[in-house]
């Protein structure tokens, strides 16, 4: 299976969440989330949103375990929006870059569909 353009949109999505983390984490003072790791959970959660309904689900075990990971990815959001917390938004910027490549890796070792 080759990258698809959905794949290339999420790995955008995934890299500036990941940038917003370190933003915050490191006290870049940019427009948005300036140091506020309120507002970086806010847009993780939003950029990791975003990158998830680009995906389709199936019915094997490898999307109930990306169900999984997104269920996480929910409380983790809720957890750090309420708290503040660095390390909470630490953790639900590792379980979005864990869906990302999860998904890649299922994408890329899915057999190919014919028309």
């Amino acid at each position: 299976m080759r990258v698809t353009q959905k794949d290339l949109a999420a790995t955008v999505l995934t890299v500036l969440a990941v940038l917003t983390f370190a933003a915050t984490h490191e006290g870049w003072n940019v427009w948005l989330v300036g140091g506020s790791h309120r507002w970086a959970a806010g847009a993780i959660t939003l950029l990791g949103g975003v990158a998830c309904g680009l995906g389709s689900p199936g019915k094997d075990t490898a999307s109930r375990l990306l169900g999984t990971f997104g269920a996480v990815a929910g409380a983790l959001a809720i957890a750090a929006l309420a708290t503040g917390s660095l390390t909470l938004v630490s953790l639900l910027t590792l379980d979005v870059v864990v869906l990302w490549a999860a998904a890649l890796i299922r994408h890329q070792s899915a057999p190919a569909v014919h028309a």
